[in-house]
């Protein structure tokens, strides 16, 4: 009987650690913690930059964001920018300084996006990355879930856009695509190191020349 018993036990601390291990496997996301995880994401969806930045220096690129025909509430946008220029600056060290405008005039320097209740074309689709000023995001697109989703939708499909202004591709089809910016109409905001590189890399060549500022300025949205 003392034997059966210590062999009932021994299995149920068999199992027990072995569900251990799946939840720790599959709280891991390229190689990042639950914890961190989560970390990162209440930083990306605060807005708030009073953190370290993902990657030092800091480049700052200038973004004409056009609202003429948006939809979307003033404070509804701005949030939508914060948390956009927080999911670059927490991991990429890529901050965007915003200026608004109603009008479709282009900006010599940096990017120009559009936010429209509606992308004009391709009709249909969520966002449009045409050229560094002919960059479309959708008010309120249609985004399945992701583990960690962000909480601006906006937000997520802007932060994308830019993304393929910063010579990132669509990452579809792995395993960890539903959490990565890149994927196409998910709420994931993840970006992998091999993005990242390739970004900063881009973002150097479109920054302001001061890399002295660690912070991304509050969007300036009229």
């Amino acid at each position: 009987m003392a034997t059966r018993i210590g062999g009932v036990l021994l299995l149920l601390i068999s199992i027990a650690l072995q569900g251990q291990q799946t939840r720790t496997s599959a709280a891991s996301i390229s190689g990042t913690s639950a914890s961190d995880t989560s970390g990162r994401a209440r930083a990306a969806v605060s807005g708030a930059f009073e953190a370290a930045p993902g990657r030092t220096p800091v480049y700052r690129i200038k973004l004409r964001v056009h609202n003429g025909q948006t939809t979307l509430p003033g404070a509804e946008l701005r949030k939508s920018l914060e948390e956009m220029n927080s999911i670059w600056w927490s991991q990429a060290g890529v901050c965007f300084e915003i200026t608004s405008t109603k009008d479709d005039a282009r900006a010599r320097e940096g990017f120009d996006i559009w936010f429209v209740s509606e992308v004009p074309d391709p009709p249909g689709v969520n966002g449009s990355y045409k050229g560094d000023h002919d960059i479309w995001s959708r008010d309120y697109p249609d985004l399945m879930p992701a583990p960690h989703p962000v909480t601006q939708r906006a937000a997520r499909t802007s932060a994308h856009e830019l993304g393929h202004g910063l010579t990132l591709r669509h990452y579809n089809g792995y395993p960890e695509s539903a959490d990565s910016l890149m994927s196409s109409g998910t709420l994931g905001w993840r970006l992998h190191d091999f993005q990242i590189q390739a970004a900063r890399a881009r973002a150097q060549q479109k920054a302001e020349p001061d890399t002295t500022p660690t912070n991304c300025s509050a969007p300036q949205v009229n």
